[in-house]
Parts: C-alpha cells; sequence; structure tokens
C-alpha cells in the first residue's frame, strides 16, 4: 500500500501532465479489473442460491477485456485534452484577447474561454476521483471494502455517462481550433492594434490638457536639469561634479494608464526653458508594444535627418546613431514603453550606450506602466505620476462635461446646471483622479444634458457603459492584455471582491493556488508583479492592499459572463436589537409591527437578538430570503414557533432547493416549540444551540441529509436522547461534536429497530466533547471506533452518573492523539484502559474505579514516546502495566493515586524548556 501511495501523491493529480495520466491509470485500471470480477463472482453466487435481484448499478454484464479498452480510451481522450488546452488553446485566447475589441474576435473569444473552462472543470472531477481512490484504498479497511473505491471510480469516471462528456468536450475543443484556423485566428499578431493605441506624438492636442500639473512639471524639469535662465544666461551648475557627469541620465515616469503620463511628456517638449535648454534637438518616438532596437534606432536616425538605406544592419545604424549625437545635446522621449524592453535587456543596453556618445546633459524621458520597465531602464528613482487633487481634478472634469456643447446661453441649461453639478460631484469619485476618465464621463455626459441621462451614468458601473475605443477602459484593458495567461486569471478573479475590499497578499495568493491559476511558490512573485504593474495599491500604512476602482472596473469588464460579481459588501446585513423595551401587550404588538417593516430582500446574514415577540415576522421564510447563509436567533424568549424550518412545499424536493442557509445559531429561545414537520436545509454547514426551546429530541431526530454539516454544538437542559444511528447515518462530514450541559440527557444510542442493521459512520469526526451531562448512564455505543475512525481529541468531563465508557477499545483509536476523562465518578472500570500508540496527551482526574493503564498490546519494544500525562485523584490506580519510560514523558503529573507504586509520587516533570520560561 506504500507503495500505490507513493504512485498516487504523483499521479493523482491528473490535470498535472500528461505522465500523469499514465502513472494513474496504469496503476488503477487492474485494481478496477479485480474489484469487478470480485463482484461479479459475489452477484453469481446471489443468483444460484435464488435471493433477490441485482439492481442496475449491480450487474456490470461488460466483459473485462471491454473495461479495460475503456480505460484505455479514457486515459488517452484525457491526455489528448490537457495537452490542447495548455498551450494550444491557452496560446490562442491570448491571441485573440489582443484583438477583442472587434466584434467576431469578441464573440468567438467567449466561445474558446466557454469550452475550454469546461475541459479544466472535467480535469478537476478526474482529479477529485483519483484523490478520492487514493484516500479510500489508504485506509486499509479490510477485505470486504477493498474493492468499493475501484468499483466507484468505474461508476463515476466511465460508465456513469462521463465517458460521453469527455468525447463531447472533446469534440468541442477541436471545433473551436478548427474555426480559429479557418479564421486565421491562430496566427493573429499579439501586438497593439492601432485603433485601441494610436501613435503618439510631442504635440499637445489642445493648449489646455496641462490642469493641475504645474508642481509636477516643475518637479520633472529639475530632474531633467532644466533650471531656467538668469538675465538671458543659463545657470550653471551647482557642482563641480555635475558639470563633469557624462552618464546619459534616464528618467522614467511611472503611473497607471489614463493618468496623463504621456499628457505631462507632451507638455515638457512643448516648454520654451526645455526646448532652449536640449538647443531645441527633443526626439519623440513611440514606442508602444514593440520594443524594437533596430526600429527605435532608425526612428532616432530619422528624426535627427540621416537618410537610410533598407540593408543597413544593426551595426551599421549603430554607428550612425553614435555619430548622429555626438555633436548633440537632446532629450529623447520614449513614450508608452511596455514589457517587451524585459525580454530584450541587452538591446536595450547597446541602445542605451551608442546614445551616451551625446553632448553632457542629454536625457532620456521614459513613460511606462511598469515599475519592472522603469527599474531597468534607470538607476534612479522613477517619478510616480498619480490623479489630480479633488479641487482641480473637479474644474477640470466640468471642462470636459460642459464645455463645447452650445448652450451656454440657454436659460434651461442655467436653470439645470446646479442640479447637473451635483450629479457630477457624486460621479466623481468614481473616476480616482484620473484625467482619461474623466474625459471618458465627461464625452458620455455632455452628449445629453438631461438629468434622468446623469443620474443613470450615476447608478451605473463604469465597465458597463459604452466606450470608445481611446476611453479610460480599453486603455486600461491594455495592462490586462499585456499580462501572462496565469496573471490573467488571477487577477480577473478579483472581480469577485467589491470596490475598496481589503485584502491581505498571501489570502489571494493562496485563492490563485487552489484555483490552481499558479503553483505555490510562484504565487508572490505574481502578486507582486500585478503591484508593480498598478493593478494593486498598499491600503495606506496597512499590510493590506486594495484595487484602484479604475482598475476594478477593468476585473469586472474583462471578467463579464465569467464569474460572479459582488456589488456590494454588507449584502443589505442586518443585526436587530433590542436593548430597552416594555413588556405590556401595547409594547409587544408595536415591537411585533415596526419588525415587518424592515428590509428584507437580499440579505445574507441576520441576526435577530432580544425579540420580545412571541410571533417571527411574515417575511421570515426561506422563499423570501433567498439569499440567507446566516441565521442567528438570541434571546428571543417568547417567540414560540419558527416557520423558516416549515417548508412551503411539504413532501416536496422544492422544498430543499429554496434554502441557501449554512450557518445556523439558536441560543436562549425556550419557548420555541419543534413539534411538528421540522426540514433543516441539506446546505448547513454550522449549528449552534444553546437552550433552544421545546420538544428538542424531535429536531435533533430531523437531522436528515446534512452532509456538508462540519460542526454541530448543543446544549439543553430539554435534551433526553440523541438518536444515534440518524446522526451517524446523516452527518458524514462532521468534523466537530460539542454536548454540553445536557442534564436530562439519558442516552446516545442506536434504537433496537435499527440495530439490525449497519448504521453508517462518522468519516470525518475528529473532536468531540461530552461535558456536564449528569443524567448521561453510558457512552459504550457512541465512543466506539467503528463509528468514529479519525477522531484525534476526546474529552468526557463532569458526568456524575455516567457508569459505562468502552475504556478496553481505546487502543482501536489508531489516530487519537488527546484523551481526558475528568469528574466521572461513577464509571465502572473492571476493564483495563488500553492506549493507541498515536495518544499524545493524557488527563484523567478524579477518576477512582480506574485501576489499570494497559499498553502491552504495543509490545515489548514499544512506548507511548512524547506523551504528557496527567494523573490525579485516582484512588484505585494500581498499575500502568507496559511501564511506559519515564525517560521517554515529554511532561507529566501524577497526584494523589496512592496505590500506584511503580513511580514515587508526588511525581512532576517538566521538559527543559518549561522550567526555564517559569525562571525568566
Amino acid at each position: 500500500m506504500d507503495k500505490v501511495i507513493g504512485i498516487l501523491r504523483g499521479a493523482a493529480g491528473l490535470a498535472a501532465g500528461a505522465n500523469a495520466f499514465w502513472k494513474f491509470f496504469s496503476w488503477v485500471t487492474p485494481h478496477v479489473l479485480a474489484a469487478v470480477c470480485s463482484q461479479q463472482q459475489q452477484q453469481q453466487q446471489v443468483d444460484s442460491a435464488g435471493i433477490g435481484s441485482a439492481s442496475a448499478g449491480e450487474r456490470r454484464t461488460a466483459t473485462l477485456h471491454q473495461i479495460q479498452d475503456d480505460l484505455q480510451k479514457l486515459e488517452h481522450n484525457l491526455w489528448v485534452i490537457q495537452t490542447t488546452i495548455s498551450p494550444t488553446m491557452h496560446d490562442l485566447i491570448d491571441r485573440i484577447e489582443w484583438h477583442s475589441h472587434k466584434e467576431t474576435e469578441a464573440g468567438h473569444l467567449r466561445q474558446i474561454k466557454d469550452v475550454v473552462y469546461d475541459a479544466e472543470d472535467l480535469l478537476d472531477e478526474y482529479n477529485y476521483y483519483a484523490l478520492k481512490v487514493k484516500v479510500k484504498a489508504s485506509k486499509n479497511l479490510g477485505q470486504d471494502h477493498l474493492h468499493e473505491p475501484f468499483l466507484e471510480f468505474l461508476d463515476n469516471a466511465n460508465f456513469g455517462g462521463e465517458f460521453s462528456k469527455v468525447m463531447e468536450i472533446q469534440e468541442r475543443l477541436k471545433h473551436v481550433f478548427d474555426q480559429s484556423n479557418s479564421l486565421g485566428l491562430h496566427k493573429t499578431p499579439k501586438k497593439f492594434d492601432k485603433i485601441v493605441r494610436p501613435e503618439t506624438c510631442r504635440v499637445l492636442e489642445e493648449p489646455d490638457e496641462i490642469f493641475g500639473r504645474e508642481k509636477e512639471l516643475e518637479d520633472l524639469k529639475q530632474k531633467l536639469r532644466v533650471r531656467g535662465h538668469k538675465r538671458g544666461r543659463p545657470v550653471a551648475c551647482s557642482t563641480t561634479a555635475e558639470a563633469r557627469r557624462t552618464e546619459l541620465l534616464v528618467l522614467p515616469i511611472v503611473g497607471m494608464g489614463g493618468v496623463g503620463k504621456t499628457t505631462m511628456a507632451q507638455q515638457i517638449c512643448e516648454d520654451g526653458v526645455v526646448r532652449n535648454h536640449f538647443n531645441n534637438c527633443i526626439i519623440w518616438i513611440c514606442v508602444s508594444d514593440e520594443f524594437e532596437v533596430n526600429r527605435l534606432t532608425r526612428d532616432v536616425l530619422k528624426s535627427l535627418g540621416v537618410k537610410l538605406q533598407d540593408s543597413d544592419t544593426r551595426d551599421t545604424l549603430m554607428v550612425n546613431l553614435r555619430d548622429s549625437v555626438k555633436s548633440k545635446k537632446f532629450l529623447l522621449v520614449l513614450d508608452d514603453m511596455w514589457d517587451d524592453v524585459l525580454k530584450d535587456e541587452k538591446g536595450w543596453r547597446t541602445f542605451h550606450r551608442t546614445l551616451s556618445n551625446g553632448l553632457e546633459g542629454s536625457m532620456i524621458l521614459v513613460t511606462t506602466r511598469s515599475s519592472k520597465v522603469a527599474n531597468l531602464v534607470s538607476n534612479s528613482d522613477p517619478y510616480e505620476l498619480k490623479g489630480l487633487q479633488d479641487d482641480v481634478f473637479w474644474d477640470f472634469f466640468k471642462l470636459c462635461a460642459f464645455k463645447s456643447n452650445g448652450s451656454r446661453n440657454d436659460p434651461e441649461m442655467e436653470h439645470i446646471r446646479p442640479e447637473l453639478e451635483r450629479i457630477g460631484r457624486a460621479i466623481l469619485p468614481k473616476l480616482k483622479g484620473s484625467p482619461l476618465a474623466a474625459k471618458t464621463l465627461g464625452r458620455l455626459l455632455k452628449s445629453n444634458l438631461h438629468i434622468e441621462h446623469w443620474e443613470d451614468i450615476l447608478r451605473s458601473e463604469l465597465w458597463t457603459l459604452e466606450q470608445e475605443e481611446t476611453d479610460i477602459l480599453p486603455a486600461l484593458r491594455l495592462s490586462y492584455i499585456y499580462l501572462p495567461h496565469h496573471m490573467k486569471r488571477c487577477f480577473s478573479i478579483c472581480a469577485l471582491y467589491p470596490k475598496d475590499h481589503r485584502f491581505e497578499k498571501e489570502f489571494l495568493a493562496d485563492i490563485w493556488v487552489a484555483q490552481g491559476y499558479v503553483e505555490a511558490e510562484d504565487a508572490s512573485s505574481c502578486f507582486d508583479d500585478l503591484v508593480n504593474r498598478s493593478f494593486f495599491q498598499k491600503a495606506d500604512l496597512s499590510d493590506k492592499y486594495v484595487i484602484h476602482d479604475l482598475m476594478h472596473d477593468t476585473a469586472q469588464l474583462v471578467s463579464e459572463g465569467e464569474c460572479f460579481i459582488i456589488q456590494h459588501d454588507n449584502f443589505d446585513r442586518q443585526r436587530l436589537r433590542w436593548t430597552q423595551v416594555g413588556t405590556s401587550d401595547e409594547d409587544l404588538q408595536m415591537m411585533e409591527e415596526h419588525i415587518e417593516w424592515l428590509p428584507h430582500w437580499n440579505l445574507q446574514h441576520l441576526a435577530i437578538d432580544s425579540y420580545r415577540g412571541k410571533s417571527c415576522p411574515s417575511w421570515l421564510r426561506p422563499d423570501c430570503l433567498k439569499m440567507l447563509t446566516s441565521l442567528e436567533l438570541i434571546s428571543c424568549k417568547n417567540i414560540q414557533s419558527l416557520s423558516f424550518f416549515e417548508p412551503p412545499f411539504p413532501d416536496s424536493e422544492e422544498s430543499k432547493n429554496i434554502y441557501h442557509l449554512e450557518v445556523l445559531h439558536i441560543r436562549r429561545c425556550p419557548n420555541i416549540n419543534w413539534q411538528g414537520l421540522v426540514t433543516l436545509p441539506s446546505s448547513l454547514r454550522r449549528i449552534t444551540l444553546v437552550n433552544f426551546g421545546r420538544s428538542t429530541d424531535h429536531f435533533v431526530s430531523c437531522f436528515h441529509d446534512l452532509t456538508l454539516l462540519t460542526y454541530l454544538k448543543i446544549q439543553c437542559e430539554l435534551l433526553t436522547l440523541i438518536p444515534l444511528q440518524v446522526w451517524i447515518s446523516n452527518l458524514q462530514s462532521l468534523e466537530y461534536l460539542w454536548v454540553c450541559w445536557c442534564s436530562s440527557l439519558t442516552s446516545i444510542c442506536v434504537s433496537e429497530a435499527s440495530s439490525r442493521h449497519p448504521v453508517g459512520v462518522f468519516s470525518s469526526l475528529s473532536n468531540v466533547t461530552v461535558s456536564l451531562c449528569n443524567s448521561l448512564l453510558s457512552l459504550d455505543e457512541f465512543l466506539m471506533p467503528a463509528y468514529m475512525p479519525i477522531v484525534k481529541i476526546i474529552h468526557v468531563e463532569s458526568c456524575r452518573q455516567l457508569a459505562l465508557l468502552p475504556i478496553d477499545e481505546l487502543h482501536s483509536f489508531s489516530r487519537l492523539e488527546e484523551l481526558r476523562i475528568e469528574g466521572c465518578p461513577k464509571l465502572n472500570m473492571q476493564r483495563r484502559m488500553t492506549l493507541p500508540s498515536s495518544l499524545r496527551k493524557l488527563r484523567l482526574i478524579n477518576c477512582p474505579s480506574i485501576e489499570y493503564i494497559d499498553n502491552s498490546h504495543l509490545g515489548s519494544s514499544m512506548t507511548l514516546k512524547g506523551l504528557s500525562l496527567r494523573l490525579d485523584s485516582c484512588p484505585d490506580l494500581i498499575s500502568i502495566v507496559g511501564a511506559i519510560s519515564v525517560s521517554e514523558i515529554q511532561s507529566g503529573d501524577i497526584n494523589d493515586c496512592p496505590k500506584l507504586m511503580e513511580i514515587t509520587q508526588p511525581f512532576t516533570r517538566r521538559p527543559y524548556w518549561y522550567v526555564l520560561r517559569n525562571h525568566t
């Protein structure tokens, strides 16, 4: 079995690689065939005896040869799907996304993504099946259960309809790929279309383009060594070191798309002082997404008036460039530089070194969205350009929204202008100081100066508004398109978060890893790359991050139709609490009337605290609260019924489908009567019940189909019986069980009618606490290894009447790590207590009837190494048979155990670190 697990560790991840399929199917196929053969033999015995009839699922008439052939086909088809998705289909998606502003490409892109995502889901399904086989096959549950996981895999993965699904996905992938080839999309170049990224030049579009950037302009002129003039002469350099400077400095301007980097560079080029400083030798090159050294060199030489030949080599170009700049003091503007330069760092170094032949004081100005690009081209800190300040931005926005509307003298316009400005001020925070965003919204607003139109835009999300190719979101979308495929997936899933949501780096990185977008070791660097590209920003001085609102709109745009988008953070979330209220009939009636007025649509989390009314509001029903995932009732002492759990369609499957409730907390609501029809939603994951009403025995017997429940806590003085057969059969995912202060509880057992049939197992239960249940007589039927095979922690405390506990079965809890038995004075422990070798902590306190702790079953060479032990007030304890080695006890206390002679008392031992800690 160890060999099997070793194979599966590398092979269970079906989507991991082609070799994984071969390894997994090589291992699983003989086991599947053996399981089918065994089942057929058993069926033949049943048929020959004439007993009963087999169900359709149990009859396997296919030959073993046919099954083996089908499994081989399944392996091959999964391999084909995997190798088609990556890299072929991922590369095709990347190519088409560069041109998705065109209607045909956009429609085809949606089709490709749909089938690729379906294919990825299919591979995830098989990955799940493989992992499930791995887990079940490793449990060693005995010969009777040996074949079960393999038969289940056969049903789920092959003959249960999934095989045809594999063929369907494979055909769809082939269809969209062939269609892409016929359209020539597989050769679509990965470069910006000039429509969405037009070539820039040094001339400002309009003279008023610069707005509120005076300080930034002066800062940049200083960094370019442009200091103005005194009495018609240039100001001398302030130091000898500066005068002798020969290095060609590069000044990067960094900022997100639309913030005004190009406009700022244009303003610098238009500035008279700058032109004079560089002797009118200013060269403007629009780099865009094509960083190609020969092309850039040709463009620079053309700007300098050098005639070129098509046959010129790079060597010829560089010699010409060196000779052409040696007598010039120039400013070279490289506008809109993208990550292509990172792929040709050597080419950049050559280009920069050749330009260094220019006269002292020459400079290069680079605009880019990427901090990585800025760090490559310059050793100095980049100049980060941010959005316009609020007051300046408002003036700029008004200019964009109202200028050239031809209605300056329109009386009606003068009448509505104040209202439009009010709406405009409400729109402004969406734009985050971005000049291009102001232009975009300004264009949309000034096209229609009716108040209704402006209010529609105010209510709309920016990403839903129709925009032209050069507007803000198309501009920002370019940043997304330029990302590698895996980073696109990482960013687009951020559309799930509401705007201004703060998140931790590790949390988001874990989500990416869980989704399979990146490997764990690459998640951190992927996050840092998105920060460097302005997709994420630090939230103030905290360790958390936020997505810039405009980048969030971009995420929503690119993920439209692919994921659910959260619009608000609270989801109309309600906590209704009454602190001081009268108890008269009039007061209670008023309270019940008021609660009917409260909003309830789209609620996800509802808590009702200290409500004194007798009846719940009429809207507290699952068909009205279809989005509700969490419900709390706290100290509602007069409520007599809770209609939420009375299905509106009794005895109908529809009644189960209207629930989405995951968390239920009911505390101190003693008058709820649970007698009658109760339907608990199968979506529940956590239940806490504390003094939760009357007829509680009936309520806990209604725990049907709670297959997702992981946490259950019950505290109730009226509860008398826990129907073990119901819970074990319906709570397969339960991990934590806490039963406390149930003073009337007498039994946790299987009924006589159910004891004749298998009742199932708590296959996930790891933590059990039974405490302060003073009427409970026995836990012999409940605390059985067969019922809870993976339990790690068992606490039994202060159960004063408890007489029976299966202490001689404890060694069969193969994963038990912590056992605590305390305050159970009536335990009848004539049997010897046996302990598993997995135990790491043992606490026996005030248990007078315990006589022997027996570890002889472990063998003479084995001890409970590393055990933390406490024995206190166990007056009948005679022996620890098997002699737990004192030298190997991690820590131990033994007190008031007078009959125990194997260890001198009082015995107290602590590890060295513990003693040291208490003396510092």
